[in-house]
């Protein structure tokens, strides 16, 4: 049976939750953006001011979810780290998060002043090391709290009940499932060594040490990071990281490298230029000070062994991600291929790949 999340958006609905949470009047002006797990809109007030409301997806996250991505956003801010924060509300608690009832089941959503600016485009040596910076600049603020509410970025929270819920839920053609789980398999022992490897073995509920772990961005890839501010007179610009949805605990890497253009082992120029800028900002053998306490910066040069396993978990959730809309009405007609024979067997043999990659890079290693 389709469903539909948020069917009761109409128009009225949209205006009637900005204006009630911001006190602001708005024009009637809505924009849809290209967003399909959340629904994401534009709108403009009455004096020309422009704003961003994201409705998150039911189920997705909790409130205390939501409000800990609001509130690393806020930290970031404060430690000025270029990041957009949500509005508060009318009150005068200042709460980031809005509520709608839709059919019994509580939508949250949040309103966002809109930064107008452009993808950035990491082209010279300077925009990588820049790049660098302002990650660990994001990094040093992740350190100021925790975020119990939000995953760790592990095969244990995510990976492992990704494939669970693909194979439970019959998503992967029957005829297939043999082979996805053999290749998942194999996948996981390399992943799950690399983990160890880094940051010890996880415990009997499959946690990890969290002094290797913070927070982190968690989805920082080119296209959540916005260049603006460049004049005719001056090349120099601002960068700003946008979506922080996928907010996680994790390992500092995570946020590294989705900015390479390929494998690691055809990158190593990016990556010495992402963390010549990084260790400008973060060494791992010099304490930090944060919010008032010491803590240990991560040592990301040891964390680059996760890199092409933590792209076989990036495949993953991809998988999940889409395979979280397959009852939604409309998600046929934006993605007719999912789920049929010839989309699971490229699937698999993009993981299989992935399972090739994992394989030499482990053998490299054992030499």
């Amino acid at each position: 049976m389709k469903q539909n999340f948020f069917s009761t958006l109409t128009p009225d609905i949209i205006i009637d939750c900005a204006e009630s949470f911001s006190g602001l009047r708005f024009d009637g002006t809505i924009v849809p953006y290209n967003s399909y797990v959340n629904r994401v809109f534009g709108l403009t007030a009455d004096d020309g001011s422009e704003y961003v409301i994201k409705f998150y997806r039911p189920g997705r996250w909790t409130r205390e979810g939501i409000e800990e991505e609001h509130t690393f956003l806020s930290d970031c801010v404060q430690s000025e780290v270029p990041a957009v924060p949500p509005l508060g509300d009318q009150t005068q608690t200042g709460e980031t998060v809005g509520t709608f009832n839709a059919g019994g089941l509580p939508v949250y959503y949040a309103l966002f002043a809109r930064l107008r600016a452009r993808t950035f485009d990491i082209y010279t040596e300077e925009d990588w090391i820049r790049t660098g910076r302002a990650v660990a600049r994001m990094h040093l603020a992740g350190q100021k709290r925790t975020a119990p509410h939000r995953l760790q970025c592990t095969p244990q929270q995510t990976t492992i009940p990704y494939i669970n819920a693909l194979l439970e839920q019959n998503l992967v053609t029957p005829v297939l499932q043999r082979e996805f789980t053999g290749v998942c398999s194999s996948a996981l022992d390399y992943v799950l060594d690399a983990y160890a490897s880094v940051f010890g073995e996880a415990d009997e509920n499959g946690i990890y040490d969290n002094a290797g772990f913070s927070r982190i961005h968690g989805d920082c890839h080119r296209g959540n990071i916005l260049e603006h501010g460049a004049t005719a007179e001056s090349s120099v610009s601002s960068i700003t990281f946008i979506d922080f949805d996928d907010m996680m605990n994790g390992p500092a890497v995570q946020d590294l490298w989705l900015l390479l253009p390929g494998y690691k082992s055809g990158s190593e120029r990016e990556i010495e230029l992402l963390l010549n800028g990084y260790e400008e900002f973060i060494r791992p053998d010099e304490t930090q000070v944060c919010a008032g306490s010491c803590f240990s910066p991560p040592d990301v040069r040891r964390q680059l062994r996760l890199v092409e396993p933590l792209r076989f978990m990036r495949m993953i959730y991809f998988l999940s991600w889409t395979a979280a809309q397959y009852n939604d009405e409309g998600f046929s007609a934006r993605y007719p291929e999912w789920g049929c024979k010839a989309f699971w067997e490229t699937e698999i043999e993009d993981l299989r790949t992935q399972l090739s990659v994992l394989e030499d890079e482990y053998s490299q290693a054992a030499r």
